[in-house]
């Protein structure tokens, strides 16, 4: 995929909407209008893509699709800003942090992000403070009101925090240590919760290899050989189909037939995944509470 020009596929991939209900929306609503190369081989925009993570993130939130795409631009806009506001009970600080990201402003993100640690604690100044951030992000770079490069701002700041604290860690005593493989899937590059679950185990005393982004399945084989691994760990964003992430979950189990595998997923909408006994979904709001119950012995 070109910078900025996207196909139908990739459209699908990054938005999680099937090709043939992003082009039925094409005809019936005229959401979106693709654009043509001299060689007539239909591309999207960026402008395309954003518009489009807006619809989906309105009808995910109730909103019928007859009636957003009878919205202007500034309207959706508008209801995706308010509906922002309120999630995750939004406090005052959230302003300032943001303040501080449009500013790429260093000093300012670390001392808000110091100051929500000291006051919560690590753990919870994740849930609480730092997630709503990306979210509030993201949903500003979807209405064209922030960058790519502030929300890749925020996103190396907070990279940085938790590596640091992942350094830091002495680890506590566990009679029973679990190994534990960390990886993102072929592709994907956002290794922010991914990292945060790496923090949680290893805080918990269970050895883990972090592998980080872009994982191919075909890579994992040597791992497999060399390590003693009891469970897969994966963070899967929502640029997946639900068709697209149960193959990739089917794959992963064909691979690792005794392993446990933990997906970490935030869309609501694909926690409805089939699973099986090897198989748990663990959402990345309630991760703290989540990735550490008492888990049974390997399957064998």
């Amino acid at each position: 995929m070109k910078s900025n020009i996207y196909s139908i596929t990739d459209l699908e991939r990054l938005t999680g909407v099937k090709t043939p209900t992003i082009r039925m929306w094409e005809k019936r609503y005229g959401i979106i209008s693709p654009e043509r190369t001299e060689s007539n081989i239909r591309f999207y925009t960026v402008k395309d893509l954003q518009r489009l993570l807006n619809i989906v993130f309105l009808n995910r939130h109730g909103y019928k699709i007859s009636h957003i795409a009878e919205m202007t631009e500034e309207q959706r806009g508008s209801e995706i800003a308010k509906l922002s506001e309120h999630q995750d009970g939004q406090e005052a600080w959230l302003p300032e942090m943001i303040q501080a990201v449009n500013n790429l402003d260093e000093d300012a993100l670390e001392r808000l992000l110091n100051a929500s640690i000291l006051k919560s604690g690590f753990e919870s100044a994740f849930h609480h403070f730092v997630f709503p951030v990306l979210e509030k992000t993201r949903l500003l770079w979807q209405i064209n009101k922030m960058s790519a490069c502030q929300e890749r701002f925020v996103k190396n700041m907070i990279r940085h925090k938790l590596v640091v604290a992942i350094d830091g860690l002495s680890g506590q005593n566990n009679p029973r240590p679990r190994n534990y493989l960390l990886f993102l899937p072929n592709g994907q590059y956002d290794e922010i919760t991914l990292l945060f679950a790496n923090y949680l185990l290893r805080k918990h005393g269970h050895h883990v290899v972090y592998l980080g982004p872009s994982i191919p399945i075909d890579h994992l084989r040597t791992v497999k050989k060399m390590h003693d691994i009891d469970t897969l760990v994966v963070h899967a964003d929502d640029g997946f189909s639900h068709k697209e992430l149960t193959q990739y979950v089917d794959n992963l189990l064909h691979t690792f037939p005794n392993q446990q595998l933990m997906l970490l997923l935030t869309d609501p909408i694909i926690e409805s995944l089939t699973t099986n006994g090897r198989l748990r979904i663990v959402p990345v709001q309630s991760l703290s509470d989540s990735l550490l119950p008492s888990e049974s012995p390997r399957f064998s």
